[in-house]
């Protein structure tokens, strides 16, 4: 899989799981600098998404995670961690909260995995889980 971003002009693809977007334009320090500058965009497409609705969503996650997340306001983000029973890290996640939706940022290669260990935690609490990677794009 690679993006659009592969055909800009001095777009040099990433290796590893990174492969398919670009890792740099030619110049990554200039670029590193507009992006600290909040004047750029890197392409994430190939991580994934995974969202979580429902009216529990927040303190579900909070019960879940390694980070506080119950007072997560619309339009603020957070990183988490899911540990496993030994104290392990399973999953590294980037978080963000529209009001509806908590949205769930993932290396691609670990969405299925954490769509499947979330669903299997839901018991009774009012959340849906969905891979959304194939409607959407992190930018």
């Amino acid at each position: 899989m690679s993006t659009e971003f592969l055909a800009v002009h001095g777009a040099v693809e990433a290796t590893g799981e990174d492969v398919g977007v670009a890792a740099h334009y030619g110049n990554p320090m200039t670029e590193q600098r507009a992006l600290a500058a909040g004047t750029a965009i890197v392409d994430l497409s190939h991580r994934g998404i995974v969202t979580v609705t429902g009216p529990d969503r927040l303190t579900w996650l909070d019960s879940v995670s390694s980070q506080s997340l119950a007072g997560l306001a619309p339009g603020d983000s957070a990183e988490t961690l899911l540990l496993g029973q030994t104290g392990r890290i399973e999953h590294d996640i980037r978080v963000m909260d529209d009001g509806f939706d908590t949205w769930l940022l993932v290396e691609g290669s670990e969405t299925e995995a954490l769509a499947q260990w979330l669903e299997s935690m839901r018991f009774m609490l009012r959340v849906e889980v969905a891979d959304r990677s194939a409607d959407f794009a992190t930018l």
